[in-house]
């Protein structure tokens, strides 16, 4: 018999740079920077770091939501 409990990761050194490709920052939350974890969160990337089939439609959306206009009193 095995000592090894299923469903546990093996234990192994951190996540060092943030799952999408090109991006640097160190993970905040799932192995995502926080900006990547927001664009996750909205949909407008994968839990594997890969942009979305509609990632253009989505973008747009995103940039919307990001930046909402303000309102005159």
């Amino acid at each position: 018999m095995s000592d090894k409990k299923p469903g546990k990761k093996p234990e192994g050194p951190a996540a060092i740079h943030c799952k999408v490709k090109a991006c640097k920052h160190s993970p905040s939350k799932f192995e995502f920077c926080a900006e990547h974890f927001d664009q996750f969160k909205f949909g407008l990337i994968n839990k594997h770091g890969e942009p979305c089939m509609d990632f253009e439609k989505k973008q747009e959306q995103y940039e919307h939501f990001k930046h909402p206009h303000k309102k005159h009193a």
